[in-house]
């Protein structure tokens, strides 16, 4: 029987006979590598990199070449993370993390502190629901737990009432250094996540 040529492009991907560059046209634009170069910050492109659905799962465009969900790392400031929220059926909490990018220097993880209120403060979260009429704060800020030796921002929020929706969590933006220059760690925000989800 006849394959359509797509058909027969993926099934021969697993074929030694086919080389890479014939796989990566047949998987499509995914695999069309972006130069970090071309943005001015490692916020900027790690907006694009999730307007076009970037994760850890899926280095979307080779922005993230480590495969951590943060993309051009060795861009200058200012900075975002990736970052998650899942809710714990059994024990009826919410809880996430944020993998942070290096600064510069390399040296250090960038905006691992800081809220619009303090400079050395924590990093603040809110949790938002999406409804038919907007977007919807619910959640007091919760104070994010830097982890310095790995990057990382951790957080959690006992919950026992939480209506089936799609929720996002949002890190408030730190207060800027100088009256004169944007914030180094503006606001950002995790995908959009159907919660809860079935106990497995």
């Amino acid at each position: 029987m006849e394959f359509p040529l797509y058909s027969r492009v993926r099934a021969a991907c697993g074929a030694v006979v086919v080389t890479l560059g014939v796989c990566a046209m047949a998987e499509g634009s995914a695999a069309t590598p972006m130069d970090c170069a071309r943005f001015s910050s490692q916020a900027v492109a790690q907006e694009r990199f999730g307007a076009l659905g970037g994760s850890p799962s899926h280095n979307v465009a080779g922005l993230d070449a480590d495969r951590d969900g943060v993309a051009c790392e060795g861009l200058a400031a200012p900075y975002q993370g990736f970052a998650t929220i899942a809710y714990n059926l059994k024990r009826r909490f919410f809880y996430g993390t944020a993998t942070m990018p290096p600064k510069r220097s390399g040296d250090s993880f960038a905006c691992l502190a800081g809220n619009r209120h303090f400079p050395e403060g924590p990093r603040l979260v809110r949790i938002h629901r999406l409804t038919p009429e907007g977007d919807r704060v619910v959640s007091r800020a919760i104070g994010a737990e830097a982890k310095p030796a790995s990057g990382r921002l951790v957080w959690k929020l006992d919950k026992d009432v939480v209506p089936a929706g799609r929720y996002y969590v949002s890190f408030e933006e730190q207060v800027p250094l100088s009256p004169y220059r944007p914030s180094e760690c503006p606001e950002f925000r995790s995908p959009e996540t159907r919660l809860p989800q079935p106990a497995t």
